[in-house]
């Protein structure tokens, strides 16, 4: 991948994520994203995974029919063996670190000889060789929530192409909190929420910043959910207000709740 082809994958990516950000997303888009990925490390497959401590597991894959009716069987490898025959995910599970890092990578304190000759066993066996060299690019990864996701080619990455990764995870996973918040705030408004946003002219973004305002949250704490600047957050405030047509937080709460856009105060203060 040469300069040139870093910065147009770079101009894609910025793209795609700007044209994300502006939709009501209250869930992955996860075609999409894994199709983006595929096409810019030029990859045959990508999956995405969402596990969660509350007993959630959802496992998509890209393209859809990859395993062709191993799907089932694949999964239960990853559920039975990936924590201890998967390179990556015994790093993640070690280290915790919400990092882009692929196979080839993974230091033998993690995972020995016999960890990689196991992970391409399965490969040759279940997997296929085809996705061998696989990378993961988390988006969420604390004690609650493992949310990432992963694509997979024979060759590894090059150091190129894994500092195009980094960058483009660091904006996939502030895509993620926009998504997880614009997700609470759509569930605790109720269905006219979103359409009334849209009315009033709101972005995803601006809806979600006035959501954390209700709960009392200051503009650094906005800022550094979102992983964005404060003074981001101050020209969204600026733009909700102005929008809503009030001056202040106080008014733009009680503008908001009247409209729809927040629920009643004693379910903001719950």
């Amino acid at each position: 991948m040469g300069v040139r082809g870093t910065a147009a994958r770079e101009g894609e990516w910025l793209d795609l994520v700007a044209d994300l950000v502006a939709q009501p997303l209250t869930t992955w888009p996860v075609d999409r994203v894994l199709a983006a990925l595929a096409g810019s490390f030029d990859a045959p497959a990508g999956a995405y995974h969402d596990q969660r401590a509350s007993g959630r597991d959802e496992r998509e894959v890209w393209p859809p029919d990859f395993y062709d009716g191993r799907f089932a069987d694949v999964a239960c490898w990853s559920r039975a063996r990936a924590a201890t025959d998967h390179p990556l995910l015994r790093y993640y599970l070690a280290t915790g670190r919400a990092e882009v890092v692929q196979v080839a990578e993974v230091p033998a304190r993690f995972a020995d000889r016999r960890v990689h000759q196991r992970w391409r066993a399965a490969c040759d066996d279940l997997l296929g060789r085809d996705v061998v060299s696989q990378v993961c690019l988390p988006v969420c990864l604390d004690r609650s929530t493992n949310r990432a996701f992963l694509v997979g080619r024979v060759d590894p990455y090059s150091p190129q192409e894994m500092g195009l990764l980094r960058r483009v995870r660091r904006v996939l996973a502030g895509l993620d909190r926009q998504i997880a918040a614009h997700a609470r705030w759509s569930a605790r408004t109720g269905a006219l929420a979103v359409p009334t946003a849209e009315e009033v002219g709101l972005t995803p973004r601006e809806s979600v910043v006035l959501d954390m305002l209700a709960t009392g949250a200051t503009a650094r704490a906005i800022a550094r959910r979102l992983t964005v600047g404060e003074r981001t957050v101050q020209k969204h405030l600026q733009r909700v207000y102005a929008k809503l047509g009030v001056a202040d937080r106080l008014a733009a709460v009680q503008r908001a709740q009247l409209l729809g856009l927040l629920p009643p105060p004693e379910l903001v203060r719950a």
